[in-house]
């Protein structure tokens, strides 16, 4: 742009255009620079705003999952121990000053019998698992103890003959400690038990089952079973498994034998 002369008439009015033009040049480049300003801010708070919701979801989510986990890990932990039953036990001294406990679970009259320890065999569990029959070696004594930890000695204390003669079980141990006068006493049902003894012989070593009724108490031998080696095995439909010399027969509550 060529400067204006001094001397010309116009002078003062191209400088006042020309200061005029540069003051609004000057007012849009800084409209310009302060609209760029402000896009790029809004631009860039936008962009961390984003950013912030981006976050804030991730953490949400991460949290969500992790609740969603621990959730899962406490309903599993809590099912766990529901499904597990606490046992408890009823402590039972012998006469050899050793003691067994009687493990049982559930409460009030759903309590269950589950086992005995030490399991050295010597026990029996009624079917409904609401008692249960100990053999005490020692005394040669069948206990039975109920589902409340109630024990009683139903050991039969004495055998009458028909002919009226008496035997007293304490006196025929003392004088033969190894007379068999019960033993290895197992459930036909859960009224009544079977048990092993060599009654109502003395002179003989042959053994015979004879069948107590729990609730009176009453001793009856089973007819038709005989033999030197008898064993108990496990019940069935069928009844009371019993090994009579190497033969297999079947007894029942009522006392009869099938094979």
């Amino acid at each position: 742009m060529v400067k204006p002369s001094i001397f010309s008439k116009e002078y003062e009015k191209k400088m006042r255009r020309r200061k005029r033009n540069l003051i609004i040049l000057v007012i849009a480049c800084l409209l310009i620079i302060a609209l760029a300003v402000i896009y790029i801010r809004g631009a860039f708070k936008a962009a961390v705003k984003e950013t912030n919701k981006v976050k804030s979801n991730i953490s949400a989510e991460n949290k969500q999952v992790k609740d969603s986990s621990h959730g899962a890990k406490v309903s599993s932990t809590d099912q766990k121990s529901k499904s597990v039953k606490k046992e408890e036990n009823y402590k039972i001294k012998l006469s050899d000053g050793k003691s067994v406990n009687l493990a049982y679970e559930g409460k009030g009259s759903d309590r269950k019998f589950k086992s005995v320890t030490p399991g050295n065999g010597n026990y029996d569990i009624s079917p409904s698992a609401k008692n249960i029959v100990l053999f005490d070696s020692k005394s040669q004594s069948i206990l039975l103890v109920d589902i409340n930890g109630n024990k009683q000695d139903i050991t039969n204390p004495k055998y009458v003959s028909t002919n009226g003669s008496v035997i007293e079980k304490n006196a025929q141990i003392s004088s033969n400690p190894s007379y068999i006068w019960c033993l290895s006493p197992k459930f036909l049902d859960d009224n009544n038990i079977a048990y092993i003894s060599q009654l109502p012989w003395i002179g003989k070593t042959s053994k015979y089952v004879w069948i107590e009724n729990i609730q009176n108490k009453s001793h009856i031998m089973v007819q038709g079973i005989q033999g030197e080696n008898i064993k108990f095995q496990r019940l069935t439909e069928k009844g009371l498994t019993v090994i009579e010399d190497g033969a297999t027969v079947y007894v029942n509550a009522a006392g009869s034998v099938t094979q």
